[in-house]
């Protein structure tokens, strides 16, 4: 009976302690929380009605569409992707068009040629006439855009027949059809005389409709033709040679979570060596605490700067990652991203207190924010109030400068944004590292 009432206490005690460090309650309960609804919100969602659940769900998907005819047909076109709620369309001009996708800021943009209505009649039936819709794409998200030249073929069939195929234009291009099968070789589809039956079929068909009258895409009194229109698939980078490179992007979040999780336990050495009255030594030098602290931030980025440029060295070796973009930039914004990692370690052991103290706030900070900044995964994947929210974070600029100088081939320019970004959370953390730090123990 003794020994149980001991075990009692013990436990009692354990639970007592645990229940009382607010530290170990976030650990335990909120950060698996906030992994599992993160990951879940990517990843199927609840399943609600309305799509919304899952990658990039709410909203529909962002496209850019130019309509550069200007006629029913292409018009329709673009109403059937405007009143698709898959899709949120943005119409504007090709050049427009071309930068929002070349920059990541659009998945896919779909330009429709002049003359596309006029064409896409003759289209049925002549390969030579058919018009070619461009299709931008940004070459990291090819699930999009099979997506969208999945859902083209049928918006455009429906636009072509809704408003421009009727009984007489049809019949019209099956008789050339049929005459060209008897010139010769080569001129249409091909010479079997299943396809002359089909047409024939098909002309018999037109022939019991009223003067007039539309064809439509749904019923039970439709037949398959060919495709009115081609499609130009084109991935945009900044350069001829750029390619997308998975690796790149890997390489550049994955580089970033560690170096950030190797400073943090730099930082919990240096709570350690406060503890046993290091610090009261540097102060007796004498050592200003700005100093110090000024020292710290200075080795720290220089640590993560080697340790980023090992990563990407390693990288452009073994896996073909390239700069594709400006070197200048490239290289600025690695000396950005460590001096925002470094005062970043510092700020959380400021905040900690404690080596144990850090330990659970960094491990929980720095886990939300190379989730929520795409260091794990691409931040176009996630749905669109994340999306937002993630400009927010360092993390989200450090992952969209590197990216930009790498595969995405774009100039010095496209760093400017990032690297000023993360120059401005530099100076926030710094701030912070230097008002809440402290020689001794609080």
């Amino acid at each position: 009976m003794k020994t149980l009432t001991q075990l009692v206490a013990l436990v009692r005690l354990d639970l007592r302690l645990f229940l009382a460090d607010r530290r170990a309650l976030i650990m335990l309960f909120v950060v698996p929380i906030g992994i599992a609804s993160f990951m879940g919100s990517l990843f199927g969602g609840s399943g609600t009605k309305g799509g919304k659940g899952g990658i990039g769900g709410g909203g529909g998907m962002d496209i850019v569409m130019v309509d550069e005819d200007g006629s029913a047909v292409s018009r329709g076109v673009v109403a059937a992707f405007q009143n698709d709620a898959q899709f949120k369309v943005l119409l504007t001009n090709a050049a427009a068009a071309r930068d929002l996708v070349l920059n990541g800021k659009r998945p896919v943009a779909l330009v429709l040629p002049k003359r596309f209505g006029a064409d896409a009649i003759p289209g049925w039936f002549d390969a030579k006439r058919r018009p070619e819709i461009t299709v931008w794409h940004d070459p990291s998200r090819s699930m999009e855009r099979s997506l969208v030249e999945g859902l083209l073929v049928p918006k455009v069939v429906q636009a072509v027949a809704g408003n421009a195929l009727t009984p007489e234009v049809g019949r019209d291009f099956i008789r050339k059809g049929l005459t060209n099968l008897d010139r010769g070789p080569g001129r249409m589809l091909g010479q079997s005389e299943r396809f002359r039956e089909w047409l024939q079929r098909s002309d018999d068909y037109l022939a019991t409709l009223p003067s007039g009258g539309r064809l439509t895409t749904g019923g039970t009194n439709t037949f398959s033709i060919p495709l009115p229109f081609s499609t130009k698939s084109q991935a945009l980078t900044r350069t001829a040679t750029a390619e997308y490179n998975g690796y790149a992007h890997s390489f550049a979040g994955m580089g970033i979570q560690f170096v950030l999780m190797s400073l943090l336990d730099m930082s919990i050495g240096l709570l350690r060596d406060r503890e046993a009255g290091m610090f009261r030594r540097l102060r007796a030098a004498p050592l200003r605490r700005g100093t110090w602290l000024l020292a710290k931030t200075l080795s720290f980025g220089l640590i993560s700067l080697v340790s980023l440029t090992g990563c990407f060295a390693f990288a452009i070796v073994v896996f073909g990652v390239r700069i594709e973009g400006s070197w200048a930039g490239f290289a600025a914004c690695l000396m950005a991203v460590s001096a925002m990692s470094a005062t970043l370690a510092l700020t959380i052991a400021a905040i900690g207190g404690t080596p144990a103290g850090t330990r659970g706030v960094g491990i929980a900070a720095l886990l939300m924010l190379v989730m929520v900044g795409g260091a794990w995964v691409p931040a176009f994947v996630f749905p669109k109030w994340l999306q937002s929210v993630s400009r927010v974070t360092p993390t989200r600029w450090a992952v969209d400068g590197l990216d930009a100088m790498t595969w995405r081939g774009l100039g010095w320019e496209a760093a400017v944004g990032p690297i000023g970004a993360l120059v401005a959370f530099t100076a926030l953390f710094g701030l912070i590292a230097w008002l809440r730090f402290r020689w001794e123990t609080e």
